[in-house]
């Protein structure tokens, strides 16, 4: 599989990093298969799907489902229905809690989520939100793709999982840029920069694999048209057909068909379903029941893209990450369409049963964790005469159940999720809320967050003794070559040297260890901007199988000198000290429109606070550091 040394920041954004190593005591010892975690994650999203949509597709298919349940809304009564498995998610083999996925300024009460039926209408998340929080493990505010609610750059699973040597991307039932698959794949202030999205993913370093729908060229029946460029520009287009990047282009039924029959000959592929927005959601034709309407013939389902991607990154003999999304689930949800609802839901169960045997045989469950769940609930989908009180859902087998729609939009309901495989007791490890209904639960973030803090942390290099070595990888920056720093550029660069982390003293119950950053200067020449922003976050630190913290260290913004002025970032306390430490994005310096020209050096004291009865080590970590530019 194609292997990148360098990582490419994302579109507007230069990356670098700072390698350090010190000796100290560890914080925690893991296990060494604890701390490496999956081999390969595949992170199925049914977008929308609640409890009660699983439960409509199940009445649909056999009559009967879990998850139904009568409850007064005011003495909290509820009678519980019984109800037999039916998707091979719901299976023995599988585990299930709840799952939270409110925004960064919202959250979830569960009794008042039981006892108001309104409660569950206000504060609720987009895709774009949740699907942040779910590839990076980190909240942010509705609309916003991989950005915090400062707009500092927030690492995916995806780049994660390249950085570690893994293969990674992306799939969906509607396009290949919507808000979920772009929020594994993409970064941006607005989740309907599409053409923008769409760019930055076609020249993401950290990709293998991007499938979905938005092709240009047809129509929501999969049928030839004139061409509409709104989700893949003209030049995106033509140079990815045309053979000018590294993308192995594919549009057409035959092809996804062959990669799901094994037939791959390619370690990179851009599949773009020939269809227009969804792969069957959107289709002309009207039916009682699911299946009724005529399908696109032309155009390929979900498993069958499912299949192609795994067998493409199941080639990567390190593993891989990848996110497969059935989209237009919510699209019946908005519409309170309850045929194309279980239409959705079903196409989407049955590429989870493609994911489950293709991991049986081609890997097992030692290896892979398999994580079904949503991005939030969509419709509001409920028992007929449901508010104020909740009742039960009720069908016959071949009949669209007897329920109902309470909105037109998401909800702050608890989602399911569905997990089996390597990592799944460190999951069921953060279920520690409670909801009187659903039981148990995570948080959304939950999953990423063991993902990329703690399975797949980065931990490469060998230090020297005492010493803290520092390399810095600057990839992209504006005119390369004879002339490096060309008018209208902005550019990130660190010095070389190292930054030791040796001055020790005793605080009492704690160690400190300091240093200081190495100088890192920004070099803004655009004709018009509105400023930049440079941002920081550590890695754990880490030493054979113990690790440490990297809420254990903090730092101190400091300037060195600056053309016109900038402004420090604040101090990051340790955790020692009543902070979260630079385990969270911090900013290290900022600019606005009247000072961001020129160049502006900026460094940090760096301090780091143990225990003062740790043992010596010798430990490794990284501090990532992202120039992001405001335009």
């Amino acid at each position: 599989m194609r292997k990148n040394t360098l990582h490419r920041g994302a579109a507007g954004l230069l990356a670098a990093a700072v390698v350090a190593g010190a000796g100290m005591a560890p914080v925690h010892a893991d296990q060494a298969d604890e701390q490496s975690g999956p081999k390969n994650v595949i992170y199925m999203i049914g977008d929308g799907m609640g409890y009660n949509h699983v439960a409509a597709t199940n009445f649909f298919e056999t009559g009967q489902s879990q998850y139904q349940i009568d409850r007064n809304a005011e003495t909290g009564e509820t009678t519980a229905h019984e109800g037999e498995p039916v998707q091979v998610y719901e299976q023995d083999d599988f585990n299930l809690v709840g799952q939270t996925h409110y925004p960064v300024n919202s959250g979830y009460d569960p009794e008042k989520a039981w006892s108001d039926f309104d409660y569950v209408n206000h504060g609720v998340t987009d895709s774009a939100a949740s699907g942040t929080a779910m590839a990076t493990g980190q909240k942010t505010v509705n609309g916003r793709i991989n950005l915090d609610a400062d707009g500092n750059h927030l690492k995916t699973i995806s780049e994660q999982a390249h950085e570690v040597g893994k293969s990674a991307g992306v799939v969906s039932s509607v396009q290949y840029n919507h808000a979920t698959p772009a929020s594994f794949a993409a970064h941006n202030i607005d989740r309907n920069n599409y053409l923008e999205i769409g760019t930055e993913m076609i020249d993401a370093e950290y990709l293998d694999v991007i499938m979905g729908a938005g092709h240009p060229m047809y129509d929501d029946n999969g049928e030839q048209r004139d061409p509409v460029y709104n989700h893949i520009s003209e030049e995106d287009y033509q140079r990815v057909a045309g053979g000018e990047t590294d993308w192995d282009f594919m549009d057409t039924q035959a092809d996804f068909e062959a990669l799901a029959n094994g037939e791959v000959e390619t370690d990179q592929v851009f599949g773009l379903a020939p269809v227009a927005t969804t792969l069957q959601q959107a289709r002309e034709g009207e039916g009682e029941l699911p299946g009724e309407a005529p399908f696109n013939e032309n155009v390929p389902d979900l498993p069958t893209m499912t299949e192609g991607a795994l067998n493409v990154l199941g080639q990567d003999e390190d593993g891989f990450s990848v996110m497969i999304e059935g989209g237009a689930i919510d699209w019946t949800g908005h519409d309170n369409d309850s045929v194309r609802n279980i239409e959705e839901t079903q196409d989407f169960n049955a590429s989870v049963e493609a994911a489950v045997k293709w991991v049986e045989e081609n890997s097992n469950w030692e290896e892979t964790l398999l994580v079904v769940t949503a991005d939030h609930e969509t419709g509001y989908l409920s028992g007929v005469d449901s508010d104020p009180d909740f009742t039960s859902i009720a069908g016959e087998t071949g009949q669209v159940p007897d329920q109902d729609w309470y909105s037109g939009n998401h909800t702050n309901h608890l989602v399911p999720v569905y997990f089996r495989g390597a990592g799944s007791e460190q999951i069921m490890e953060r279920a520690t809320g409670e909801d009187p209904v659903r039981g148990s639960y995570i948080d959304h973030t939950d999953v990423a967050d063991l993902l990329i803090n703690d399975f797949w942390a980065t931990r490469d290099g060998e230090p020297s003794e005492g010493d803290i070595p520092v390399e810095a990888e600057v990839p992209g920056l504006p005119g390369e070559g004879e002339d490096p720093q060309e008018p209208g550029s902005l550019a990130l660069s660190i010095a070389p040297g190292t930054a030791a982390l040796g001055e020790q003293r005793n605080a009492g119950d704690r160690l400190r260890l300091s240093g200081e950053l190495p100088a890192l200067s920004v070099t803004d020449t655009r004709a018009e901007a509105e400023g930049w922003t440079v941002s920081g976050q550590s890695s754990e630190l880490a030493d054979g199988e113990a690790t440490v913290e990297a809420s254990y260290l903090g730092w101190s913004p400091h300037l060195i000198e600056s053309t016109n002025g900038a402004t420090v970032g604040e101090r990051v306390q340790t955790q020692l000290s009543g902070g979260e430490g630079l385990a969270a994005p911090a900013t290290l310096g900022s600019a606005d429109a009247e000072n961001r020209l020129g160049t502006t050096e900026l460094s940090a004291d760096l301090e780091l606070e143990l225990p003062v009865d740790t043992e010596a080590g010798s430990y490794q970590g990284a501090v990532s550091m992202s120039l992001f530019p405001v335009d």
